[in-house]
């Protein structure tokens, strides 16, 4: 009930934003700032114009899933038989790091980020300069000074340099800014404003930032500087985690997938999240569809719930090698004979019954393409029965950060501070990870096996498909590796290209390097 409440709120802001085009039409400068708010209650609404945004691509296959799961050695969508998924060859160009500047899922991770960011800077400007005072206004600008460095920190490490604008008065076409210029004023801007955020997530402000999620970020930027800056920071990303582990606030959730159910806002684990709800936030780009995206239509019947789906999106057969037989996690995926509710074979054709394989056939190739059911599927986000069927989504909440993460990114911090090899203190948590997925202690690392290859891999078994992969990637070195329909790549391939449609509308800008 309380996540409805919220998100409620958020949907009538919305609904006001797309009825009354006074704020998005009017130029700032020929309104008065007490045409805009008039109470707290005013300030909070507009607030959260910015986090509906979230909804908007983080969950998305046109937005973060695609550039961060769908092009690395986690996610892909091969162009499969009748025809399905050739999508202009978006994915297939995605998945072989063919990027170019008009690849779509590119172009709309950009929008976001800067769109994002806009928003921010607008509302800014606009609580800044209200009449309106009460205790928290100061915070409340800080909060969005922080949700505008999560754009910020995205654009960062999708593109390298970015165009960095904070006043939204500034009409200018801006150049680039130098990714380590960012990376400083991200951190600048956390350090300065995290003291007027809530410790952690409550019923009051949940989906909103807070002290633990901003610590995350932290962490992120840390791990991320040596690759980003040239400078190591592994003992400030310690110390980020250790912020959040020292609340004593978040915890390890006995069940795996108690993180990721319908009812998730009540996971101890989940430090940040973009609240969804199949019956407030729906249509494109505002409701949760990972359902649509990777089933098969046939297995609306497996978990009882109406509409169609678009057997898309599946693991790739190295990821879900990865998992030991023992390991819970192996459950995050829809593998082997398909079956009904009730107990029935679900069939694609007579005599040939739907059986997710983990093998798939081709990534493209029109006169012999992936089989439907090729590749095995994403359930880690449950699905709930009952009305789903478009435009309604799923109900599950969006984990940004989860604490889990936190364990797996200190230990990397002092394995990496250690000339990558294993302390005891980075074997202990990550074998506390690892002894929740296999419900007992059997397959613990110890200081011999814990490598940092073998951390890469825990990572991704633990973070499947929640838009980390790339990024660790990049990190751990493999982004320019060989894998299945991926042949070796340069360099240059560690960052996106800008889009064409940024390039046309700002000759201030230039193209990242290896691109045309």
């Amino acid at each position: 009930m309380v996540k409805k409440v919220i998100i409620a709120v958020f949907a009538i802001v919305l609904i006001g934003t797309s009825s009354c085009t006074d704020l998005d039409e009017q130029v700032f400068s020929s309104v008065s700032a007490d045409q805009f708010y008039n109470n707290e209650t005013e300030i909070l609404m507009a607030m959260g114009r910015a986090y509906t945004h979230l909804r908007n691509q983080t969950a998305h296959i046109w937005g973060l899933i695609g550039v961060n799961t769908i092009a690395s050695d986690e996610g892909i969508i091969p162009y499969r038989e009748q025809n399905l998924w050739w999508d202009q060859g978006y994915w297939i160009d995605l998945h072989r790091h063919n990027f170019y500047s008009g690849l779509w899922p590119i172009i709309d991770s950009w929008d976001y980020c800067f769109e994002g960011a806009t928003l921010c800077n607008k509302l800014i400007l606009q609580i800044s300069e209200s009449p309106v005072e009460f205790s928290g206004k100061g915070n409340m600008i800080g909060e969005l000074k922080i949700l505008r460095a999560w754009f910020f920190y995205n654009a960062i490490d999708l593109w390298g340099d970015v165009p960095m604008v904070t006043d939204f008065t500034d009409l200018s076409l801006p150049g680039k800014t130098s990714r380590t210029e960012v990376f400083n004023f991200i951190v600048q801007e956390i350090n300065d404003n995290i003291s007027g955020l809530d410790d952690y997530s409550t019923s009051e402000n949940y989906g909103r930032l807070n002290k633990a999620a901003a610590y995350t970020l932290l962490a992120k930027l840390y791990l991320n500087s040596e690759e980003w800056t040239g400078t190591a920071r592994w003992e400030e990303a310690k110390q980020a985690c250790d912020a959040v582990i020292s609340m004593n606030h978040y915890i390890l959730e006995s069940d795996y997938f108690s993180n990721f159910s319908p009812t998730n806002e009540n996971s101890g684990e989940n430090i940040w999240v973009v609240p969804f709800d199949n019956v407030v936030t729906t249509g494109w780009g505002n409701s949760f569809m990972m359902m649509n995206f990777s089933l098969h239509s046939l297995s609306t019947a497996t978990f009882g719930f109406s509409g169609f789906t678009w057997d898309g999106l599946a693991a790739t057969e190295a990821h879900y090698n990865l998992y030991d037989e023992n390991d819970s996690r192996i459950n995050s995926w829809l593998e082997g004979p398909q079956y009904s509710m009730s107990g029935e074979p679900l069939w694609i054709t007579a005599g040939r019954q739907l059986t997710y394989r983990p093998y798939i056939h081709n990534l493209y190739e029109p006169t012999d393409p992936a089989l439907l059911d090729d590749g095995v599927r994403v359930q880690k986000w449950m699905y709930e029965a009952g009305n789903l069927s478009w435009p309604r989504g799923m109900s599950n909440d969006w984990s940004i950060f989860r604490y889990a993460d936190i364990l797996l990114m200190k230990a990397e911090a002092l394995m990496r501070a250690n000339g990558g090899m294993a302390t005891q203190a980075a074997v202990d948590l990550v074998n506390m990870v690892r002894e929740r997925a296999f419900g007992n202690s059997d397959s613990n690392y110890s200081m011999a096996s814990l490598s940092l290859e073998e951390l890469l891999k825990e990572r991704s078994r633990e973070l499947a498909f929640e838009g980390h992969r790339r990024n660790d990637q990049i990190r751990f070195g493999t982004w320019s590796n060989t894998w299945k329909f991926k042949d070796a790549g340069d360099s240059h391939l560690k960052l996106y290209p800008i889009p064409f449609t940024a390039l046309n509308a700002n000759p201030n800008l230039s193209q990242n390097p290896g691109y045309n």
